[in-house]
């Protein structure tokens, strides 16, 4: 049983609380290659919109302490629903993933040392354990970024089409990086998991979606 005064126990959980990861999730996107009225982010997938999925899983970490949604105004349903479910929300100038992201950590983030992880909204498949997973990898790494890859061999087992390959790896969406928002030397991590190389851009891609589960068994 610990035996620390209450000022200890109460510095103890601070020092945890700091050292905890804080998520980003970037929401702002236009989405030009869905059908439909739904913006993005609030397109259903297994009956929930895209964005639940994601935040589910980020809920589920261990290992997150907080989450900020970044929307723009081509997605101003999606922030109206995601705040009336308790997140916290920053509505970006919609200029970019890379200018809207330092957006946030530029407004949200005062410290230059804490660790932000960040993702896109359409990823499905992701769940807590693979989160928990690369926060894991981030904290053995000597390099203050990471960026999650999948191996492009993945996508042509599944019959999928990458959205883009570098070297022989295509980027997941998912990426940590500390707050300074300087340019910072990353680590890349190769994951075969068919939860990160699985992300939603059309309607089409849903229904690949749904033929890879089929084939493969997964659980929504």
């Amino acid at each position: 049983m610990y035996t620390g005064t209450q000022k200890e126990i109460t510095e103890e959980i601070r020092k945890w609380c700091d050292y905890m990861v804080k998520a980003i999730v970037m929401a702002g996107g236009k989405g030009t290659r869905m059908e439909g009225d739904s913006e993005k982010p609030l397109k259903e997938v297994f009956k929930k919109p895209l964005i639940l999925h994601v935040l589910k899983a980020l809920k589920g970490s261990k290992n997150i302490k907080d989450i900020i949604i970044a929307t723009s105004a081509n997605t101003p349903e999606t922030a109206k629903v995601v705040g009336n479910w308790g997140f916290k929300v920053v509505e970006t100038p919609g200029n970019g993933y890379v200018e809207d992201l330092q957006y946030v950590i530029q407004k949200c983030y005062s410290d230059d040392d804490e660790t932000i992880l960040t993702t896109t909204s359409d990823l499905p498949l992701i769940n807590a354990d693979i989160i928990d997973e690369v926060i894991a990898a981030y904290n053995n790494s000597p390099k203050p970024a990471m960026c999650v890859a999948v191996p492009e061999d993945i996508f042509q087992e599944y019959g999928l089409k990458p959205s883009i390959v570098l070297d022989d790896v295509v980027p997941s969406g998912l990426n940590i990086l500390r707050s300074n928002n300087k340019q910072q030397d990353e680590e890349v991590l190769k994951l075969r998991k068919i939860e990160l190389a699985v992300n939603i851009n059309s309607c089409e891609d849903i229904v690949v979606l749904e033929e890879v589960l089929s084939n493969i068994g997964i659980k929504t």
